[in-house]
């Protein structure tokens, strides 16, 4: 036996390096072939529908431009899906992995479970798509060969604006081939959430953020009675802790007034973000510090402070903890249309006006429309995201 091993090992043996690498190289181009070929008929749109938790899906793809138009040029799940250069491809697929992870444990095996994960995987696609510069688009869509001349005014307008901004085509062209998701889920989870965090911190810090609108009352036994309150505290102000008395805290708003303004206290002078508001007879007892005037109005400012007792409801030690709701709900609600414009681009105070004209389009209830105006224009270009500390 030892005299056969020690002949196989011999130069003219069948074990010799050159017949080794041999074999090995045909035994590596049958697996990378056939292996390449197993992978390649998984980049169909047929494969891709052939699971049925993907229903939803292609059954939205069907309606779209990309599987039916004029010109019958049609862009299946792996145009938009599956990545053309050698490395992201190979990522891509590992990832797949994990997807039919997902299908295997039923995750998405129903219409239901769909709709509940479809803001979560939607959100996935579009920031690979975002890193990528929306690389899959463009293997299409190429912006020097757009004749914008062919497309409306406003489309055009809008198309190059987004090219000398380097916005990418996934920052405007969200639901192209599938419904849009609800996207108010990400926000109204995060409010729950930080309503839970709030009820769990119980109000033992020494300063406090307001979480949503909230009334502040003259005294302690007001406060046990919830009735007669003087005013309101308008999310994201910040309050420092004077006095406990059960679960009541007389607190300190600090801001500024206009002048002739007495009902409004706003949180930085010169622009209109409101702190709190004062019910009729209650504005004297906001005390004034000093006074100054705005040079690029000429209005009179008075730097004041309120003190007030309220409930520990709704209070947060962590302003970061609000300020990353608000950018959620910026992206959330302002980010469908178009590529959600950072706040540091427009100044305080014109926020109130750029807001109020996209009110139609946007589906907030009034205190969330309140929270999103007071997080914009703290974080304005003239505010530097001044409300992130104090």
């Amino acid at each position: 036996m030892r005299r056969i091993w020690n002949w196989l090992r011999t130069p003219s043996g069948f074990l010799s390096s050159g017949f080794l690498l041999l074999i090995g190289g045909f035994v590596a181009a049958v697996l990378l072939v056939g292996g390449h070929a197993a992978i390649k008929s998984t980049e169909t749109t047929e494969f891709c529908v052939s699971c049925h938790d993907l229903a939803p899906a292609y059954e939205e793809y069907k309606l779209s431009l990309h599987y039916s138009n004029a010109s019958g040029v049609q862009a299946g799940c792996p145009d938009c899906h599956v990545p053309e250069p050698f490395v992201p491809w190979v990522v891509d697929h590992y990832k797949a992995l994990g997807e039919a992870y997902s299908s295997w444990t039923g995750k998405i095996d129903t219409p239901e479970k769909y709709e509940e994960h479809r803001l979560e995987m939607a959100e996935r696609v579009w920031g690979e798509m975002k890193a990528s510069d929306s690389r899959e688009c463009r293997s299409c869509h190429v912006d020097h060969a757009m004749d914008f001349a062919k497309q409306s005014p406003e489309a055009a307008k809008t198309m190059q604006a987004g090219f000398a901004n380097g916005d990418t085509c996934i920052d405007c062209h969200k639901g192209i081939a599938h419904k849009l998701p609800d996207m108010s889920q990400g926000y109204k989870k995060t409010f729950e959430d930080l309503t839970a965090k709030a009820m769990d911190q119980g109000a033992e810090a020494q300063e406090l953020y307001v979480l949503q609108t909230k009334p502040y009352f003259g005294s302690a036994d007001t406060v046990k009675s919830g009735e007669d309150s003087i005013g309101q505290i308008l999310a994201a102000t910040h309050l420092e802790v004077l006095e406990r008395e059960g679960d009541a805290l007389k607190v300190r708003i600090d801001g500024w007034q206009q002048d002739g303004v007495d009902k409004v206290i706003y949180e930085l002078r010169g622009q209109r973000i409101f702190t709190a508001t004062a019910k009729a007879g209650a504005a004297e007892q906001i005390e004034r510090h000093a006074t100054e005037t705005d040079p690029d109005t000429d209005l009179v400012w008075h730097q004041v402070s309120l003190d007030a007792w309220v409930d520990k409801t709704d209070l947060l030690d962590n302003i970061e903890d609000l300020w990353a709701y608000g950018a959620e709900m910026n992206n959330a609600s302002c980010g469908i249309c178009h590529s959600a414009v950072p706040p540091e681009h427009l100044l305080a105070n014109q926020w109130i006006g750029t807001l109020k004209a996209m009110e139609r389009f946007i589906a907030l209830d009034k205190e969330q429309y309140r929270f999103l105006q007071k997080y914009l224009q703290m974080h304005a270009s003239d505010t530097g995201g001044a409300g992130a500390s104090h």
